[in-house]
């Protein structure tokens, strides 16, 4: 089922039971902090960001992504080191101004309302993933968080996936993910699960294969309210 309007879209979801979601760049507008906070890190310690990096990093874990930069660079800093100056430089931007995306709130109600059961599968820190769902008022709609770096492994795995669905007890034939990214979505249908494709800027390059390949393809939430 590809490319399905928004009606048809919801009469796809609602024969679902377990509703899995990425969280950086799908339920919130946070990937522009990722790609400051890179440059940011990486000028402090007097190096220019290759554009490229940018894009290699996006469907990494956290320790994935620390250890990448610390080989490439040759920091004299261990990647738990860099991950502690990252969570400091980010963590008030998730504490308190990050927000959710249009309707994202809204259709996590909705969800819960129906019986569904809401997971979160994230390459993003427990710790900010967690100070960032609280303040955004929508800890209490998740029923599981997995998060990559307890799997050990990043979105071009599906690890974090199958390990979700196995804390839902889900087949992927009852369930659904969320994601904004072509990676992420390539690695679901390794598994294979239906993919609802939220747009996000980061995404941008990505747009048309995106749109075709998804199964279904939303500009924000308000596509399903």
């Amino acid at each position: 089922m590809r490319n399905e309007s928004n009606r048809n879209g919801k009469e796809f979801l609602s024969k679902k039971k377990n509703f899995i979601f990425d969280l950086d760049g799908t339920l919130i507008d946070s990937m522009w902090v990722w790609d400051n906070l890179l440059v940011d890190f990486l000028n402090r310690h007097n190096y220019e960001t290759p554009p490229e990096l940018l894009k290699e990093v996006a469907y990494m874990s956290l320790e994935q992504s620390s250890k990448r930069v610390c080989e490439l660079f040759e920091l004299p800093m261990s990647p738990k080191d860099v991950n502690r100056e990252w969570t400091e430089m980010i963590y008030d931007g998730y504490a308190k101004e990050i927000k959710t995306k249009p309707g994202a709130a809204e259709y996590l109600e909705n969800l819960k309302r129906e019986g569904k059961t809401v997971a979160l599968a994230t390459a993003n820190s427990k710790e900010l993933t967690e100070a960032c769902l609280k303040n955004n008022g929508i800890m209490e709609y998740f029923d599981v968080l997995t998060f990559a770096d307890e799997v050990g492994e990043g979105k071009s795995s599906p690890l974090i996936y199958t390990e979700t669905l196995s804390r839902v007890n889900g087949v992927p034939d009852e369930s659904v993910l969320f994601e904004d990214i072509l990676q992420a979505y390539k690695t679901a249908k390794m598994i294979p699960l239906d993919v609802v494709i939220v747009e996000d800027r980061s995404a941008e390059g990505d747009k048309s294969d995106l749109m075709k390949s998804a199964d279904l393809y939303i500009k924000d939430f308000y596509d399903l309210i």
